[in-house]
């Protein structure tokens, strides 16, 4: 009659540990730098840019193209690199499922 429930206790179990990974993500910082390592970005785990960094050397030499292309590039590395962390996260839970 309750054969189902032992299912459910699993589902149950996942379900709080997918609120755990998420909350951790939520509150987890990741820093990354552009690609010539001027600019240093960091994003929290809902991909919203937290800190930014901009090497005083770059912002002397006045090119502004360059500048703008590193901050871009900070801030997307940053970005994927906080979704791969997340995707991996979550895949460990994931693994439970199957």
């Amino acid at each position: 009659m309750l054969k189902g429930l032992g299912d459910m206790g699993n589902i149950l179990k996942l379900q709080k540990e997918m609120k755990d990974i998420q909350k951790k993500l939520k509150a987890s910082r990741l820093e990354a730098a552009s690609n010539d390592g001027t600019v240093k970005a960091v994003v929290n785990g809902e991909l919203w840019l937290v800190d930014l960094s901009i090497d005083p050397e770059i912002v002397s030499a006045g090119n502004e193209k360059k500048i703008e292309k590193a901050v871009i590039s900070a801030i997307n590395n940053a970005a994927e690199k906080m979704k791969r962390q997340s995707a991996d996260e979550m895949s460990r839970i994931a693994g439970g499922l199957v």
